[in-house]
């Protein structure tokens, strides 16, 4: 019996997406963008009317905003094409087995950067740790997002070359942006994790607004 040859073909990353591009497709999912050819691919992608979803490694939305926008050798067509970024980190959650209402120390409050008349309506807890979370007083996970809407004073400063400081001043003024930060103490206010999680895994760039306005923003 003759031996027939196996032919294998060398598809890269960039020509799959150029395949896929053709195809007419209306979503495409990018695994991430780590270069600049990448970042070129997906922005003519989402220039053609195709809806691009893709990940990269960043600390919050504006990081990974500018980022983007830095590997784009024409920041005009990212600001242009990106409608949303959202960044999440997992959190510890607080044990329901074990946990204990927490009443925030003058040092948390030094840290958080917050008063204590900031903090009406909040319900802090602690776990003591049992057998449950393996004496852990944390069991499963709880996300924190921060979403980064693009709207036209936000592109508006990129362009312009604003500094991060400067575009998140921005997005909390005209979009409502809250902060990876303000998230996590928010969802640490109503028990579900704890200052010291919040402290060691998100990012602190300014002081968090107040529990009550964080409420009104996030709609609860």
């Amino acid at each position: 019996m003759p031996v027939i040859p196996a032919i294998t073909t060398k598809l890269s990353i960039e020509d799959a997406i150029k395949h896929m591009a053709r195809q007419d497709p209306d979503v495409i999912v990018i695994g991430e963008i780590k270069d600049t050819f990448l970042a070129g691919a997906a922005v003519q992608a989402a220039l053609t009317g195709h809806k691009v979803l893709t990940t990269f490694h960043a600390e919050d939305s504006i990081s990974g905003l500018l980022r983007l926008f830095t590997m784009d050798s024409d920041g005009f067509l990212t600001a242009s094409t990106v409608s949303c970024v959202v960044a999440q980190r997992l959190l510890r959650r607080v044990c329901v087995h074990c946990a204990r209402p927490y009443e925030l120390t003058p040092m948390d409050l030094r840290r958080i950067g917050c008063e204590f008349d900031q903090m009406a309506g909040a319900a802090f807890s602690k776990g003591q740790g049992c057998s449950h979370c393996r004496y852990t007083g944390y069991r499963k996970r709880v996300a924190a997002f921060e979403v980064l809407v693009l709207n036209d004073p936000v592109r508006d400063g990129l362009i312009e070359g604003k500094t991060s400081h400067q575009i998140r001043r921005i997005c909390k003024e005209t979009t409502g942006l809250v902060t990876l930060f303000e998230d996590g103490f928010y969802k640490a206010a109503l028990g579900i994790t704890t200052v010291e999680e919040i402290l060691r895994c998100l990012p602190i760039f300014h002081k968090p607004r107040s529990f009550g306005e964080l409420a009104r923003l996030l709609g609860k």
